[in-house]
């Protein structure tokens, strides 16, 4: 029956692309590099949010807090700042380990690295502020805690890079 489902996959130009074995490949190294990325990432959110940010918050509070209300049209408090920068912070460190990992292990892509660096940035900057959305919409206005929060959005992001990696920036 599965033979069945992906015979008739396999006719359309997409999906008989992603499911050939260098493809599967790919997403096995994929799934290594991302839980590398993960545990990087999360390690930083909660060191940052749990530890650092509680003993010394972050400077430019006020500013960024008011930017952020008019923006978002939303009242934040001192610990949504903290779990919104130390995700920042930690996103951006994530980035450079997933963007490298993929480039050379996952992906053995060998385009050129500046217009990698320019989609993947463009993917990042969106991410970033998907990811900062989701996580105050879980946090703030359904009351997960954002360490929870945090793995799902997590899970959710990992859904859409894989295609828009194998797809637009490490093909």
């Amino acid at each position: 029956m599965i033979e069945k489902i992906l015979d008739k996959l396999r006719k359309y130009k997409f999906f008989s692309d992603m499911l050939t074995p260098e493809t599967f490949s790919q997403m096995k190294r994929y799934v290594i590099t991302g839980f590398t990325g993960f545990a990087i990432e999360y390690f930083l959110f909660n060191i940052f949010n749990e530890l650092i940010f509680v003993k010394f918050p972050p400077g430019g509070y006020t500013p960024v807090k008011e930017i952020a209300e008019r923006f978002m049209k939303s009242s934040f408090e001192r610990g949504t700042y903290r779990y919104l920068f130390a995700n920042a912070i930690a996103y951006v460190v994530a980035f450079w380990v997933n963007f490298l990992l993929n480039r050379y292990w996952s992906f053995k892509s060998k385009v050129n690295i500046f217009k990698q660096l320019r989609q993947y940035s463009i993917l990042f900057i969106f991410n970033l502020i998907a990811t900062s959305a989701l996580l105050y919409f879980l946090s703030d206005e359904i009351g997960i805690m954002p360490k929870i929060s945090k793995i799902l959005v997590m899970g959710m992001v990992v859904c859409w890079n894989f295609i828009l990696y194998k797809k637009v920036i490490y093909k």
